[in-house]
């Protein structure tokens, strides 16, 4: 794919992981309540009660800004999902519609009206652009506002790897594997460190930390810390607002650093709508070019 190509879907790749929902009414104050320790089991049940659980849910309008080392656009998004079926996100620019992206729990469809081409793929490519096991349901989870692991393992199913405790007064889950990154840095010599490191796989170095507020159980900050490969994501979630009589933030601010690029993200939304959706279109016209995305 052409490098212009996989910036553009890169932006949506980011987008994706950032996406939360909000509302178009004023941010609402939250007032502090001071974290007591509770099992991981309650703080995960006190988490999917939170979560926001719809059939149809409509986003009209999400203004994102995007810059880089290399760029800075603006982008105007919307999004169309029902749920376990399928999400529609339309992305423009200046009024003018760049590509569309359908999202259903077996394949990825991209079509970009700019350079006219497409591609219909799994989730090899999102998965391997952020080096975490994305797929549907984890898409999903994110849309609910709702906890997901970043490995798609049948160990951390029901989160029974993850750990929790309180950080800053906020409730956190955290993968399991830091505690085995941090015996070997704290035990091994300098010189060993890395060749025991090596030693293991990949998964083992990526550090997942899930932030709650112990007032409403909502997310409010998400970080990966790929070891392995240098590389960060962080989530900063604000302008909390009510939606259904539950908490969501109104703005996103998303960082990826890495040893070869620094992003950053801002993302306002308004326009929400659960009323039933009948049309999730994309269309791919005879004349663009398919796009092998995992060459």
């Amino acid at each position: 794919m052409a490098k212009k190509s996989l910036l553009k879907f890169s932006v949506f790749g980011l987008f994706i992981v950032s996406l939360w929902l909000s509302s178009c009414k004023g941010p609402s104050e939250l007032s502090r309540v001071e974290a007591r320790p509770i099992s991981t089991n309650k703080l995960l049940k006190k988490v999917e009660q939170n979560a926001f659980d719809y059939e149809y849910l409509s986003i009209k309008r999400i203004k994102c800004n995007y810059s880089s080392s290399q760029s800075k656009a603006a982008f105007k998004i919307s999004l169309k999902a029902e749920k376990d079926e399928q999400i529609l996100v339309s992305i423009s620019k200046l009024n003018i519609p760049v590509g569309r992206v359908l999202l259903t729990p077996d394949s990825v469809k991209y079509v970009n009206y700019i350079d006219r081409n497409y591609f219909i793929d799994d989730y090899s490519y999102l998965s391997d652009f952020l080096n975490i096991d994305l797929n549907f349901a984890t898409i999903q989870a994110i849309i609910s506002n709702n906890a997901f692991s970043y490995r798609d393992d049948p160990k951390n199913k029901d989160f029974k790897t993850f750990d929790s405790f309180i950080e800053s007064n906020m409730y956190v889950l955290q993968s399991e594997k830091t505690k085995k990154i941090s015996k070997i840095e704290e035990k091994a010599k300098p010189q060993k460190i890395e060749r025991r490191l090596k030693r293991l796989d990949d998964e083992a170095l990526i550090v997942q930390k899930m932030f709650f507020d112990p007032q409403n159980f909502a997310l409010n900050q998400i970080q990966i810390n790929d070891k392995t490969n240098n590389r960060f994501v962080n989530l900063l979630f604000s302008e909390f607002t009510k939606v259904e009589r539950k908490d969501y933030p109104g703005a996103i601010e998303m960082s990826f650093l890495s040893e070869e690029e620094e992003i950053n993200m801002k993302i306002t939304m308004s326009g929400f709508s659960t009323e039933k959706i009948e049309t999730f279109s994309i269309k791919i016209p005879e004349k663009y070019e398919l796009i092998q995305v995992n060459e």
